[in-house]
């Protein structure tokens, strides 16, 4: 019975690379590549999702070759809507509007990608509502989750998440470590905090741009100091008043500040210095790896390193299942080469 838990969505991912390169329709989701961050380690991870009727099996089959549990996984008789796309900058930001992307678009997209049917955009109203209906219910599950010891809540309906938070501690209390990836734009209002699933949580791993948006909405002028972002560690600290044990926030290429319950200052963690063709998926990864660095060492820091390869093999091909054959021998040969790294940084950014 696996010990890990990648709780969230898979999804149908169009992605378009700065230098135009398009991937039409490769699996993707949240859930997904959170477990390929933890499987390439080589532990024995469980994908809880959902999945339309119209899914390809075919994907569901190769996760399964690969070594990951999808017995988890339930089928609903309505079609997937849970379509994604990716545009990428060059300055590596993303959007996934077309509105927003059409400038930097190849004139031939339209021929190999859908740019006219209405998509699941982050937030949209479109979204919001099919949401719920592919957001797993960990107590469908009990068998499992009986069984965790780490568990990595992706993105999802706040309800969803906060139900499953809650029945996974009551289930297992401090027998697991829940870390969870921040749907910002899914609180009630901007800059809320959702104390009944905070104090559930051990780790939150939201992205730069996710906690800026809630700081710049909880924080005021007077409490943001000289700093030109203390108001981001600032809301990091709120946060961690909550009970988290850490607030992680990933920043792709400029790598993570870790801010550990007790500590005054942000802990920096690099990156691994991989060739970026598609970085679909590297937060998400991360967040698997973390875990697993989590159950090795108990060390947030190293359990950041652990992550942080994970993120590595993600963005070397499109897609995630190229991660699924990477050997778990060539993640630890990583990671020793990034271990001696943290001695060169130091506590700011």
């Amino acid at each position: 019975m696996s010990e890990f838990l990648a709780v969230g969505n898979c999804t149908l991912d169009d992605v378009v690379t700065p230098d135009g390169r398009i991937s039409p329709r490769q699996l993707g989701g949240n859930a997904v590549y959170a477990a390929a961050g933890m499987r390439l380690w080589g532990v024995d991870v469980c994908l809880v999702s959902v999945v339309g009727a119209d899914y390809p099996s075919t994907w569901i089959e190769q996760l399964a070759a690969a070594g990951i549990d999808v017995s988890a996984i339930s089928r609903i008789d309505d079609p997937h809507l849970l379509r994604s796309r990716a545009f990428y900058f060059p300055d590596g930001s993303r959007t996934d509007r077309i509105d927003e992307a059409r400038a930097i678009l190849p004139d031939h997209a339209g021929e190999i990608i859908d740019l006219e049917s209405e998509y699941t955009d982050t937030g949209s109203p479109l979204h919001r509502r099919i949401w719920p209906s592919f957001c797993p219910d960990l107590s469908q599950w009990e068998i499992r989750a009986r069984h965790a010891a780490f568990a990595h809540f992706a993105p999802g309906p706040l309800p969803c998440s906060r139900a499953n938070a809650a029945f996974l501690k009551q289930l297992r209390a401090c027998q697991v470590t829940i870390s969870f990836d921040w749907p910002w734009w899914d609180w009630d209002r901007e800059g809320q905090t959702d104390v009944d699933l905070l104090r559930n949580i051990d780790f939150l791993l939201p992205s730069i741009e996710e906690l800026t948006l809630h700081a710049d909405a909880a924080i005021s002028e007077e409490e943001r100091g000289d700093c030109p972002e203390g108001h981001v560690f600032e809301a990091a600290r709120r946060l961690l008043s909550y009970g988290l044990s850490g607030v992680g926030v990933k920043m792709g290429a400029r790598g993570m500040r870790l801010l550990l319950d007790g500590e005054q200052d942000w802990r920096h963690i690099p990156t691994y210095p991989a060739k970026v063709v598609d970085p679909t998926g590297a937060g998400d990864a991360f967040c698997g790896g973390f875990l697993v660095g989590m159950a090795r060492t108990g060390d947030p820091v190293r359990a950041c390193l652990h992550g942080a390869v994970s993120a590595s093999f993600i963005i070397e091909e499109f897609g995630v299942l190229h991660s699924l054959q990477v050997d778990a021998a060539a993640a630890s040969a990583r990671l020793q080469s990034l271990e001696p790294t943290l001695s060169d940084r130091n506590s700011s950014v």
